[in-house]
């Protein structure tokens, strides 16, 4: 049997704790006598069972062992609600190779959410509510992310490792993804991403928070903002749209001269697009709080 270490634990806890409210305000329903429980307490038992599900993923995502988080969720739906010092099953041991795997994947999908934010800009007049939800999720995805990396403790090979994607830079990685995607199919991720459950999102970075890690934490291992990360994936996609559609001139005459030219253009790297990049979260509290304008850490990844 082991103790948990003190971030498992907070984690567990929050499982745990979340299914037993869930517990009891089904159990309030049934002794009421009523057949189901109303609207008020099913929108509730649904925010409650969403936010557990969230932590849950986090909590994985930092090397809780499932069969631990498996457990917790169980008792509380039974009625228990977490105990200090309580002890569990099993090692504890997660291998940290999974671990890193999996946050890579968690990244390369807040990269892709950058190429999505940076080609259906670049297409659609979108209205500033619709922008701001968009940031609030990317936002909050960026805190989860820099939370779980500082949990992991990544090194900064790992950090490489995990931000890398093959030969390219991760942007234009992405700018080629999304260059050739409909306008309906980035309207239909646009949506996905805005019509996140902020809320749910919000739960596991107000439990790592509330563990001890900071927003400068966070920061740390970030190596840029979700600002800057549609603003590179839009440079991208301007890159993209200058190499598949260059500049000519018509006369045969002037060829070499011609070539010339076009070479001192893309050179200057001049273009008529204006990436529209996404601004600053507008948020009212720690736990909605958007990332920094810009974390210097050297060369962007």
């Amino acid at each position: 049997m082991v103790t948990p270490t003190p971030l498992q634990a907070h984690l567990l806890k929050a499982v745990q704790n979340l299914a037993y409210d869930n517990h009891q305000r089904t159990e309030r329903t049934r002794l009421a006598g009523k057949h189901r429980p109303s609207p008020e307490v099913l929108q509730h038992l649904r925010i409650g069972e969403r936010s557990r599900e969230q932590i849950e993923g986090v909590a994985l995502a930092v090397g809780v062992p499932k069969a631990w988080i498996d457990y917790a969720r169980a008792a509380g739906e039974r009625g228990g609600q977490w105990q200090p010092g309580q002890v569990l099953l099993g090692s504890g041991h997660v291998e940290r190779r999974a671990l890193t795997e999996a946050l890579a994947r968690d990244v390369r999908g807040l990269q892709a959410m950058a190429g999505v934010a940076a080609a259906h800009t670049r297409r659609s007049e979108l209205n500033g509510a619709a922008v701001a939800q968009f940031r609030r999720v990317m936002g909050m995805t960026w805190q989860r992310l820099g939370a779980v990396s500082h949990a992991l403790s990544l090194s900064e090979e790992e950090r490489h490792q995990v931000w890398q994607r093959g030969d390219q830079h991760w942007s234009t990685a992405v700018a080629e993804q999304f260059a050739a995607s409909s306008d309906r199919q980035l309207a239909a991720q646009w949506n996905q991403v805005s019509g996140t459950d902020f809320t749910a999102i919000t739960m596991p970075v107000i439990v790592l928070q509330s563990a001890g890690i900071t927003h400068d934490d966070i920061a740390a291992h970030m190596p840029i903002s979700p600002d800057r990360m549609v603003e590179l994936a839009a440079t991208a996609l301007t890159t993209l749209d200058r190499r598949s559609t260059p500049l000519t001139v018509t006369d045969p005459d002037r060829g070499l001269e011609a070539a010339g030219i076009n070479a001192a253009i893309e050179a200057t790297g001049v273009t008529d697009d204006s990436p529209l990049a996404l601004a600053p979260s507008d948020t009212a509290d720690s736990a909605t709080t958007s990332a920094p304008t810009e974390v210097n850490r050297g060369h962007e990844p």
